[in-house]
């Protein structure tokens, strides 16, 4: 009895040890509502610390990644999208030049049949910020990457001149062409706008940008909602159901707790560097609640069964200014105009069904 007694013991240790180890939170089937002859995998927001998260489905497995400023660009892969997986790191700045410091909002996308990851960087002050991209040498989102530059995102392509400040850099396919989209300063101050520029391949802008939209249409698209102080839109996220093009942003102050998405609709059969050709939503898509605040810099991602589309999405800890930020995510749906329906951030500490297909 005692043998049998300590073996149990060990099992038991090692079942809990698993659980505490895992993101997903397992809740008995019986508890939930559910079929009582086996259980139903369950998970909680947030799912983690973490600012900027950007996720992709290839074949079988879920990359992510995410900010980590001066310690580089790290890819996670894993079978699940509620867990990162294993981690590894692909990129690390150099000691010196325009991309050493304040590394931020990094995208992995799979491009002409290599992986590229665009992202944020300046030599220590803000102020400098541009886009670069990095180039795989395999077909592995965790093998290693050549730099490939910074990206030109100013006005005077031709000459190559009066580069200026960009952040969140994203790509958008559209009938063949690339374009790239990013959140940058008018000229040298920080009224930021999104703006889009046609590409040669995913590595060179080959245009002058176009500025997609105003940024103080709405009061809600203001830092702190007041009309007083200047629109930010950012973190522009390309986003498409069949035929309908939307681009989901960021606005208001991300340090603060009326961060929210606003979105941009294409014109069916638009020019995406007309910006006549895009619609702006008159109301947010997606804002906080008294739970959960300061949400946005999202990306979307499907099912591991390919039957749902989620939403990934960072929000604040506090509701004080910063940003202390995590990670969560969510399913949404999609309206019978063809536009995304996000609902409402779900509460921290209500369960929810972890995605369909996942193990």
């Amino acid at each position: 009895m005692k043998i049998i007694s300590s073996r149990f013991n060990v099992v038991v240790g090692l079942i809990a040890l698993l659980l505490i180890s895992c993101d997903v939170k397992v809740i008995p089937a019986e508890e939930s509502g559910q079929d009582t002859s086996g259980t139903v995998k369950k998970f909680t927001n947030p799912l983690w610390d973490g600012a900027d998260p950007f996720m992709v489905k290839h074949a079988d497995s879920y990359y992510y990644i995410e900010s980590l400023g001066r310690d580089g660009i790290a890819v996670w892969k894993s079978g699940k999208m509620t867990e990162r997986g294993a981690r590894r790191i692909v990129w690390t700045p150099p000691d010196t030049g325009w991309n050493t410091d304040e590394i931020w909002a990094p995208e992995l996308h799979f491009l002409e049949d290599k992986w590229y990851i665009y992202y944020a960087a300046d030599s220590g002050a803000n102020r400098d910020h541009r886009m670069g991209v990095l180039e795989s040498t395999s077909q592995d989102p965790q093998g290693d990457y050549n730099d490939k530059g910074m990206l030109y995102t100013g006005d005077y392509i031709e000459s190559d001149s009066l580069n200026r400040w960009a952040i969140d850099g994203t790509v958008l396919e559209f009938d063949g062409q690339l374009y790239f989209i990013w959140s940058g300063w008018e000229s040298t101050h920080d009224n930021q706008y999104l703006y889009i520029a046609p590409m040669s391949n995913p590595w060179t802008i080959s245009g002058n940008r176009v500025r997609l939209a105003d940024n103080d249409d709405y009061i809600w698209e203001r830092v702190g909602e007041d009309p007083g102080q200047r629109g930010l839109n950012e973190a522009p996220q390309v986003l498409k159901n069949g035929e309908h093009v939307f681009v989901i942003y960021s606005c208001s102050g991300s340090w603060q707790t009326t961060y929210k998405l606003g979105m941009l609709r294409l014109d069916n059969g638009g020019n995406p560097l007309n910006p006549a050709h895009w619609t702006k939503a008159s109301e947010p898509v997606f804002q906080g609640t008294e739970d959960v605040y300061g949400v946005g810099h999202a990306s979307y991602v499907k099912s591991p069964d390919g039957t749902e589309d989620w939403i990934i999405y960072h929000s604040k800890k506090e509701t004080t200014p910063g940003w202390d930020r995590d990670v969560r995510m969510q399913p949404f749906t999609w309206n019978a105009d063809g536009t995304p329906e996000f609902g409402t951030p779900v509460a921290p500490g209500d369960s929810l069904s972890v995605p369909s297909g996942e193990q």
